[in-house]
C-alpha cells in the first residue's frame, strides 16, 4: 500500500503512473485499453490524467461498471468520466458506454457485452472500493454480485446494488483481475480497515488483493 499525505499528492502521483503506463502500451502494441471506475474519489486523477501529452487517439478508454440509467443522469459514471477526462489533451478521447439500451436491462448486458469485447485483456484498470467492501459493481450479499465476481464465461454481469440505482452492470471480476496494471485507489481510516481485513471477512475488494499491482491511499478525504 503505497501511503500519501494528502490527497492531491496521491491523485498526481496515480496520474503520472497511469499516464506512464499507457504511453508503454502505445509504444508496445499501438493502441492502450484504459478501464476507470466512477464517483467523486477518483475525479481529481480523472482531471489531472487529461493533461498529461500521450497520444489520446489510441486510447480506448471504457467503464469498469455503471448503473442502468441514461447517459444524461447525474448517477451516470459515463457522464462522469465525460466531464472530467475528455478534457484538455485527451478532449477527443474515446470513451465506450456500457448503456447503449437504456429501455431493456438484459438486452442491455448484450449489446454491452459486444461493445466491450475490445477490453478483454486490458491494459490498466483503476479500481475503488465501497465502505461495505465491494469494489466495481459487485457487492456483498447479493448472488448476482457473487457469481459475478467468479465468472469466467463472459465479460459483463447485471448485478444488484443495496442502494438506488440499483440495477448495476459490471465487468467480471477475472476480467479486471487480469488486467496488465490494475490499481485500487481509496480514501479514509475506515476503508483501511475494510481492506486490511476483507479477506477474513469475506468482501469482494478481498478477491483482488493478489492481483493489484498498487494500492494508493490516503487518510484524508
Amino acid at each position: 500500500m503505497i501511503t500519501f499525505d494528502s490527497k492531491a499528492q496521491l491523485e498526481k502521483a496515480l496520474a503520472t503512473q497511469i499516464a506512464s503506463d499507457l504511453s508503454s502500451a502505445i509504444q508496445q502494441k499501438g493502441s492502450a485499453t484504459l478501464l476507470l471506475s466512477g464517483g467523486n474519489t477518483p475525479s481529481g486523477v480523472y482531471r489531472l490524467l487529461s493533461i498529461f501529452d500521450i497520444d489520446w487517439s489510441k486510447v480506448f478508454i471504457g467503464l469498469v461498471d455503471e448503473r442502468f440509467v441514461a447517459a444524461d443522469s447525474p448517477f451516470s459514471n459515463y457522464k462522469l468520466l465525460n466531464e472530467t477526462i475528455a478534457a484538455n489533451s485527451a478532449k477527443n478521447v474515446v470513451i465506450h458506454p456500457m448503456v447503449v439500451d437504456a429501455d431493456n436491462y438484459e438486452e442491455n448486458l448484450k449489446k454491452s457485452e459486444a461493445v466491450y469485447r475490445i477490453f478483454t485483456e486490458p491494459d490498466v484498470c483503476l479500481l475503488g472500493m465501497g465502505p461495505d467492501g465491494h469494489t466495481a459493481s459487485i457487492f456483498p450479499n447479493d448472488f448476482a454480485s457473487e457469481q459475478a465476481n467468479f465468472d469466467e464465461r463472459s465479460l459483463l454481469s447485471n448485478t444488484n446494488a443495496p442502494s438506488e440505482p440499483a440495477q448495476r452492470i459490471t465487468f467480471n471480476g477475472p476480467v479486471l483481475r487480469r488486467t496488465k496494471s490494475l490499481y485500487l485507489m481509496f480514501t479514509g481510516a475506515q476503508k483501511k480497515d475494510i481492506f486490511n481485513n476483507s479477506t477474513d471477512l469475506n468482501l469482494p475488494i478481498g478477491q483482488f488483493k493478489e492481483a493489484l499491482k498498487a494500492t494508493y491511499y490516503t487518510s484524508a478525504t
